[in-house]
């Protein structure tokens, strides 16, 4: 295993590449390559919370091994608690390996063509005879260092055809969702990447209350056909917080033209919003239709897994080494914005550099009451105490022990009965069996009184969707796995 582990380092590093590098230094925390024996990679890690994660992502692992162990057909994952505590030098040390990957990088990245921008809330950009003023773009927003989960997914792969084509297929890129969310960072990374790919391009970003700001101005000085025209010069438009136009009728028309000059022009325009266009309080019913015209994209409260995997990064970028038990707590318990999450790490750093503290979870979730007053902060992400460890060797086996946990009888969960309070234990049974057991559809249904295999695959789909919506049924299927030793 010790000498398979420099190779598994690489694998990991190419991975990166592949799914968000918070995701990689999250679940692959404390996992190495085990073996590779004819046709199958063995990978061990940690944590049967991690199993399935790195099961999901078999695929791209198959792909790198492949190029040095072509003969691979398929990747067994095997849970080994002792990776963690006095053997963790026997897996990867993922900040290590990253925070070495990094700096690689970022040496790298100094000989390439980006366009740098001083350091201040505004810049003056120079064409022909006009002068821009943009809201300064943060080079620290980049599309790679956004963490994607289910609920940005379309809105990332968005900007990034924009950012490959300005004035493309997607144009108007309209992206909406509530404060704290990634919307900013999507609009700001969409520019820099733009900047990157075509330097000469001139790209302008501004809050909409800087643009009503100048219409007034011009509105006042009688010069607005003087900014129409300035504006047609642009290659990107980008607008934030475009619900702000509300109200601003007058704003609302000159911004109507524009907008068609720039879209005629095959000009590319992005629009961040804290609703969908349809909503927007505009008196200008063709202003909503113009923001239909292209690209609409969510971007929602993300779950449980892509939080940690930001708390990860964030904790990263910010020069934070924090426990993971901290990392799982922050997570679980930031339940408003990516912002706050953020916050809370900022915090946690300015508590070790000027008092030497050791962030633990008691601290923070006294931080966290102060922030949130009235706010339920859980001490224990699982809710309970340590816990005995049964072991489950069959399938029955764990229909038992899933019965004897919702207080329910075996033969009535193995049953035809439809009540609710067998219901839940069976279909946590059989999506414990596909995932524990690598069981048949088939298989399952057979124990269940002969379901059908659409039943069983209908049950297993509900309990995947449950957990990742509701936080709370998701902590008791941890409990229930953290109990058993399969």
């Amino acid at each position: 295993m010790p000498d398979l582990l420099p190779f598994w380092e690489n694998v990991l590093v190419e991975l990166a590449t592949k799914i968000p590098k918070g995701k990689v230094m999250t679940w692959f925390m404390n996992s190495s390559l085990k073996e590779v024996n004819d046709t199958t990679a063995t990978i061990i890690t940690s944590r049967i919370f991690y199993e399935e994660f790195i099961k999901n992502h078999s695929k791209h692992i198959l792909d790198i091994l492949r190029k040095t162990y072509p003969a691979i057909q398929k990747i067994e994952v095997e849970v080994d608690g002792s990776l963690e505590g006095d053997n963790s030098h026997m897996s990867v040390d993922m900040k290590k390996l990253f925070a070495e990957n990094s700096s690689n990088s970022s040496s790298s990245e100094k000989t390439t063509n980006v366009r740098k921008l001083p350091k201040q809330s505004s810049v003056r950009i120079k064409k022909g005879n006009e002068t821009f003023i943009s809201k300064m773009l943060d080079s620290n927003y980049t599309l790679r260092n956004f963490v994607i989960g289910e609920e940005s997914q379309l809105a990332h792969a968005a900007s990034q055809a924009v950012a490959n084509k300005p004035g493309g297929a997607y144009n108007p890129l309209f992206i909406y969702g509530s404060v704290g969310l990634g919307k900013t960072h999507l609009l700001q990374a969409t520019a820099n990447e733009i900047l990157r790919k075509y330097p000469n391009k001139l790209v302008v970003y501004l809050t909409t209350e800087n643009f009503i700001a100048e219409v007034v101005d011009a509105i006042q000085k009688r010069k607005m056909e003087q900014v129409r025209k300035k504006y047609r010069q642009v290659d990107v438009f980008i607008l934030d917080d475009i619900q702000f136009l509300a109200g601003k009728d007058r704003t609302q028309e000159i911004f109507f033209h524009l907008f068609n000059d720039l879209y005629n022009g095959k000009k590319q325009m992005i629009f961040s919003s804290d609703r969908p266009p349809m909503e927007l309080e505009l008196t200008e019913d063709r202003v909503k239709s113009r923001f239909s015209m292209g690209m609409i994209a969510d971007v929602q409260f993300p779950d449980f897994e892509t939080r940690l995997a930001i708390s990860q990064v964030k904790a990263s970028e910010a020069g934070v080494m924090l426990e993971e038990d901290v990392l799982n707590f922050i997570a679980y318990n930031t339940q408003h914005s990516i912002r706050e999450l953020q916050g809370v790490i900022l915090q946690l750093k300015a508590m070790i550099e000027l008092t030497g503290t050791t962030p633990t979870t008691e601290k923070i979730a006294d931080m966290l009451r102060k922030l949130n007053k009235g706010v339920d902060i859980k001490n224990n992400i699982m809710g309970v105490g340590i816990q005995s460890v049964k072991k489950i060797s069959t399938m029955q086996e764990l229909v038992e022990a899933v019965s004897e946990h919702y207080h329910t009888e075996t033969d009535e969960v193995l049953g035809k009965k439809r009540s609710r309070m067998y219901m839940i234990p069976r279909q946590v049974s059989m999506y414990l069996m596909q995932k524990h057991f690598n069981a048949s559809l088939q298989a399952i249904g057979d124990l269940f009184s002969g379901r059908d295999h659409t039943s069983v695959l209908h049950a297993t789909k509900k309990i995947k969707k449950q957990i990742k919506e509701d936080p709370e049924f998701w902590k008791e299927i941890k409990v229930l796995e953290e109990g058993f030793e399969f």
